[in-house]
């Protein structure tokens, strides 16, 4: 097994020993130590099974932490895998090129840690953790997987478990986590052309603001108001269809689009219907 330069402290330290245990047992033993970094991962667990939203998001958040902290101590342990990319880390392919997509890849795994054997093995807690040493060992190429021994099996789930919402909403979580920009694009199915015409720019200047990454702010508010409406209404429409909605001519809109609003600078007017038909259904 390739051998490792444990360096740091605190949690950075015992991740650094976790990636270099040889069973899962051990790595479970060592990331006990920190046990109580795992206990949102024990308390939010059962409720995102259900499908509630909040703890979904918390779930989301907290898997990207985790094994964002994972990258980073693996980058001190083995900076030939895995390196510093901007304000972000690479990780090395088979064909020697940095990429961060096995990072993307990590973090939708967690739509699948709940059903982990694992989870059956060690807890929703170290089990969290003892997962991810062992997803972003595999990904490193020379880096064998931890000894699991005989699998638990399936892990007992929680009354009223929807695993199909449930993933729904792992998807919907990771998806909110991107740049405002992107995000409204992905929900609405746009080209930076399209983009253009919503904010009355030429196509170059989206170009320059998904390229740096800064929004001019006379234009955030309105992002804003329609960031709050792709996230309002993806949560209740099927998967792909709000591209479609977002096209569709509506008596709601005047006989008009939600894109043709946009486009008329009544965003806002937008945002508040949308907002006050959730509020209606919601009491309904």
């Amino acid at each position: 097994m390739i051998k490792y330069s444990t360096s740091g402290y605190g949690v950075r330290s015992t991740l650094g020993q976790a990636l270099r245990a040889d069973s899962g047992d051990e790595c479970a033993k060592l990331l006990a130590d920190v046990s109580d970094q795992f206990d949102v991962f024990r308390e939010a667990m059962p409720h995102a099974l259900r499908g509630e939203w909040p703890a979904v998001t918390v779930l989301v958040s907290q898997w990207h932490s985790l094994v964002g902290s994972i990258v980073e101590s693996a980058a001190e342990e083995l900076p030939e895998l895995v390196k510093r990319i901007n304000d972000g880390f690479g990780v090395m392919t088979t064909s020697h090129e940095l990429s961060r997509e096995p990072l993307r890849f990590l973090d939708h795994l967690i739509s699948e840690v709940p059903f982990s054997p694992l989870i059956a093995q060690f807890g929703r807690d170290v089990g969290v953790g003892v997962i991810a040493i062992n997803e972003v060992r595999w990904l490193l190429p020379g880096c064998p997987q931890l000894d699991l021994g005989t699998s638990a099996g399936w892990p007992d789930l929680p009354k009223g478990t929807d695993a199909s919402r449930y993933r729904r909403l792992v998807d919907l979580a990771i998806r909110s986590m991107q740049p405002p920009l992107i995000r409204v694009k992905d929900l609405f199915g746009l080209t930076n052309s399209d983009v253009a015409d919503l904010f009355g720019v030429k196509r170059q200047a989206v170009d320059q603001w998904e390229e740096s990454g800064e929004v001019p702010t006379a234009r955030r508010e309105k992002l804003a108001n329609v960031l709050t409406v792709g996230d309002l209404l993806q949560r209740k429409l099927s998967p792909g269809r709000l591209p479609l909605i977002a096209r569709r001519r509506a008596g709601a809109y005047g006989g008009i689009t939600m894109l043709d609003m946009v486009t008329a600078d009544r965003d806002a007017e937008l945002r508040e219907l949308t907002e006050r038909a959730f509020d209606w259904s919601g009491t309904a």
